[in-house]
């Protein structure tokens, strides 16, 4: 103990505060001191000091306060040991072994999985992993973020093992990674993850612990396996992703479902998407989620299965739940999952559902009914006293009464509803989406799909401001093709860029093509102009608002949410400002 300590004191006289700080924080000079602003909290005025003198810092904004140890470890979200290494080779101090003549036997393991970790990814480049490769293409992953993220290829056993053996590693040794196997039929050890596409799982600091393997080619083996449990690897500690995460100072932390979900996430900047290595979730993970963000995101799969799992995590939330720390819950479209949503060039919708996702308490009700038939009494009774029993497992007593109180009040709503919309175990959870929005899409797909009408309604569409993020950038790319093409007179580039843009939004034009039939290509550009105008203008009248407000209205007497409430009161002050306008 009194040799740590003495570590720290001299790591501590060797390191400079001040150099330290200042590569993360812009530093002013005042006097003795040094000013900037806080890194720890949002300002406008620097009110973070920096004491070299005392190796110390202050921020009189927030109040944070501490060493260089204490600065690494909240800045870089770091514990403190794993502070200590940071600073110690920044600085090329050695650490002090616990022991001059042994050796920590884990060190070892970690070795032999680097170089493992680092051959797979030689391979992945080889002609051994063409397969591999192209399977990354299909899916749409570039090379700089199979770099990123040091995918690999598992080619052969043999060219591995002769390589670790080079490379002065044991039998035992092998064996302690996960990633072989004694084979007792041939007496020999096998690698386990041979023909599969390798992701490589990074513990906090980075260090690989082990592996997740894709098989390429169809096989009766599992799609996925991942490492079993090592000295060093205990799959309940670790998220796939969590270091890069942390290294992206990730302001919004995002829990997908699988390896590629979180490497294609990334790739359309999600920066904070991380994944447990399995379909439940452990307490150690939601902690680990919690030291970068006060309130992570859950984007499980929209299947009936991701959304059960979603579900089922409120069993290991709700009990450590504690002031300021909570989870919000992304609802997919059916069926979709991150992957495909970027892939198909939705990325959209998720950030759409994210941005927009679900507070746990709002999720702890809403799930229950949607997971649940709930179209007799006795069914919702259930379902109340289900709810009720999830929130009695909350250990911290402040938020297990708020909880308590809020399910009261959902309870009391419910009783004043005409009917509940839930269908048994069918899940098909829907936004609402207002008028305003349905004419939003129907003016920007008329338009893609008649792109010669533009140059007579350009003006009038450039003035329209649309609610729908989708529909904005919709609008955005369709007037770059006017601009870039059109305008210059290069015809066939805008046709072309125009038919590559409506082939992309070909399932919203079939819903679209639904209520407005000129939206169709079939119609003439002459019929299909007229009835655009038409929807224009009704899209700036205040009657579209008034059909809005009048919707949520009627929602308020049968599924009345804390959504549907917000956007009444949205539309309730439209209108107001709308009057107040016309007075004028």
């Amino acid at each position: 103990m009194q040799k740590d300590r003495d570590f720290v004191d001299f790591l501590k006289s060797k390191v400079s505060i001040l150099e330290i700080i200042s590569r993360k924080v812009k530093l002013t000079k005042t006097g003795r001191d040094w000013f900037g602003l806080c890194p720890f909290h949002s300002e406008k005025s620097g009110s973070f000091k920096v004491d070299p003198d005392t190796g110390q810092y202050y921020c009189f904004g927030c109040g944070v306060h501490g060493d260089v140890i204490s600065f690494i470890m909240e800045f870089e979200k770091l514990t403190f040991g794993e502070s200590l290494e940071y600073l110690a080779n920044m600085y090329g101090i050695p650490l002090p072994q616990k022991s001059k003549d042994v050796a920590d036997p884990k060190l070892k393991i970690y070795s032999a999985l680097e170089v493992i970790k680092n051959w797979f990814v030689k391979e992945l480049k080889e002609k051994s992993g063409e397969s591999a490769r192209k399977y990354l293409e299909s899916r749409k992953i570039s090379g700089e973020f199979a770099k990123k993220f040091q995918l690999g290829f598992a080619a052969n056993s043999k060219g591995l093992l002769a390589h670790l053996q080079k490379e002065k590693f044991f039998e035992s040794t092998l064996l302690k990674t996960g990633i072989f196997f004694k084979n007792q039929y041939k007496n020999e050890i096998t690698n386990r993850f041979d023909g599969r596409l390798m992701f490589p799982i990074l513990d906090a600091s980075g260090k690989c612990v082990g592996f997740g393997g894709r098989a390429i080619e169809k096989t009766d083996a599992a799609k996925y396996i991942n490492s079993p449990e090592t000295e060093v690897f205990i799959k309940s500690e670790h998220l796939y992703g969590y270091s890069i995460a942390k290294r992206n100072k990730a302001k919004e932390l995002v829990l997908a479902e699988g390896y590629l979900d979180v490497v294609s996430m990334h790739q359309a900047g999600f920066d904070g998407a991380v994944a447990p290595l399995g379909t439940s979730i452990s307490e150690t993970q939601i902690r680990m989620c919690w030291k970068v963000s006060d309130n992570p995101v859950i984007s499980l799969d929209g299947d009936s299965a991701g959304t059960k799992a979603s579900y089922r995590w409120l069993d290991k939330i709700l009990p450590i739940a504690c002031p300021g720390k909570s989870f919000k819950f992304a609802r997919l479209p059916q069926e979709a999952d991150p992957d495909s949503l970027i892939s198909s060039g939705n990325a959209d919708s998720l950030e759409d559902a994210i941005k927009n996702a679900t507070t746990m308490s709002q999720w702890l009700w809403d799930g229950a009914f949607l997971l649940h038939p709930s179209e007799t009494p006795e069914q919702k009774a259930a379902i109340i006293k289900m709810v009720r029993e999830k929130a009695a497992l909350i250990q911290d007593a402040s938020i297990r009464n708020l909880y308590i109180h809020d399910i009261k009040d959902r309870e009391r709503d419910l009783l004043y509803r005409k009917k509940f919309t839930a269908k048994g175990n069918k899940i098909n959870i829907r936004p609402v989406i207002t008028v305003k929005e349905k004419i939003e899409k129907i003016i920007v797909v008329t338009l893609i799909n008649h792109p010669y009408i533009i140059d007579r309604v350009v003006e009038h569409f450039v003035g329209l401001e649309f609610n729908d993020n989708q529909m904005r950038k919709l609008k955005d790319r369709v007037l770059d093709c006017y601009n870039n093409y059109y305008m210059s007179g290069n015809i066939e580039k805008y046709a072309s860029s125009m038919s590559e843009l409506a082939g992309s939004i070909d399932d919203i034009s079939k819903d679209v093509a639904l209520h407005a039939y000129f939206s169709s290509k079939d119609v003439s550009d002459d019929e299909a102009i007229n009835e655009w105008c038409t929807m224009c203008d009704r899209y700036s009248c205040d009657h579209v608002i008034i059909e809005d407000l009048q919707n949520a209205a009627n929602r308020m007497e049968s599924t009345f949410s804390d959504g549907d409430w917000q956007r009444l009161k949205a539309l309730k002050k439209e209108t107001l400002l709308n009057d107040v306008k016309k007075r004028r």
